[in-house]
């Protein structure tokens, strides 16, 4: 994942770098049927990089993180809770139990795994690593 960002601060080799989130209209709500609102697609996300090139604070730089480890992230935030909905409504349909209730469950069960197992990589320092490999053009 490539992501063209503003450096905020930096210091010691790491930057603090901001960047506004995708959104589904591309920042262009005007055009966009979605509803969304121009608060979302004008969030700033805000990380920690590691900084080789010596970058300073205004600089527009090209952010990379690994893409096995973004789509990993994608996986476990989105995918997981929905498969486990979807499984625990087929469970509790093919048992008899209130299809609904048994996909609410797994639904909040792929929520707390997905909680717990970033939390856990971030207490063993394993995140998301972002760096900053060169200046934007």
């Amino acid at each position: 994942m490539k992501q063209t960002v503003t450096v905020l601060s930096a210091n010691n080799g790491t930057a603090v770098v901001a960047y506004d989130r995708p959104t589904a209209c591309h920042n262009d709500c005007a055009h966009c049927a979605g509803g969304c609102g121009s608060t979302v697609a004008h969030e700033k996300i805000t990380v920690r990089a590691e900084d080789p090139v010596g970058v300073s604070p205004g600089d527009q730089v090209v952010l990379e993180a690994a893409d096995g480890e973004v789509y990993g992230a994608i996986l476990l935030v989105y995918a997981l809770p929905v498969v486990l909905f979807f499984l625990g409504y087929l469970l509790g349909h093919l048992t008899g139990v209130s299809g609904a209730l048994t996909g609410v469950l797994g639904f909040f069960l792929g929520v707390t795994v997905t909680v717990l197992t970033s939390r856990g990589r971030a207490k063993r320092g394993k995140e998301i690593r972002f760096r900053i490999t060169g200046y934007a053009e």
